[in-house]
């Protein structure tokens, strides 16, 4: 039997960040929103903005019915890996896109695989958050969880009577 869970309205930023910062934190990346990332952009990307290669890849299709209105416009979160950077943002029209940037030699094909990786597993830990806090609201313990060789996520639940 295959259950698909769809995450739904009621996300906020504060909410939303660690989320995100999670599943960035799973494939490596370190955080670069603040301070750093002002330091960071005006620094490295203003020295060598010539040497870098970037795609945007649209990812509303994907998380509009999960973080719906509470994400605010122009808000964004940055991730360093490598010579790569990520950046989960929404744009001034509400639409939510994932950038990955890196040096001129990566080929647009590996930095939107990157991207989508991200996406891929963004939405897998929205669904897992959303999905362990339904099952704490019920009275439900995740007593085990297991990740596959492909990546899925398998939780073993028990419930009191």
């Amino acid at each position: 039997m295959f259950i698909i869970i769809t995450p739904i309205l009621g996300w906020s930023w504060p909410a939303l960040a660690p989320i995100i910062a999670a599943a960035a934190g799973l494939l490596g990346y370190s955080k670069l929103t603040g301070d750093s990332a002002k330091d960071w952009l005006q620094g490295k990307l203003s020295c060598e903005l010539e040497n870098l290669r970037s795609v945007e890849i649209a990812i509303n299709e994907f998380l509009a019915d999960v973080v719906a209105e509470e994400l605010g416009r122009e808000e964004r979160l940055d991730f360093e890996k490598e010579d790569f950077v990520l950046t989960f943002r929404k744009d001034v029209r509400g639409k939510f896109f994932i950038e990955v940037t890196g040096p001129r030699t990566a080929t647009r094909m590996e930095l939107k695989a990157r991207g989508e990786e991200f996406a891929r597993n963004l939405i897998q830990q929205f669904a897992h958050h959303k999905i362990a806090r339904e099952l704490d609201r019920r009275g439900v313990q995740i007593v085990e969880e297991e990740v596959t060789e492909e990546g899925d996520i398998v939780l073993r639940t028990r419930r009191w009577a």
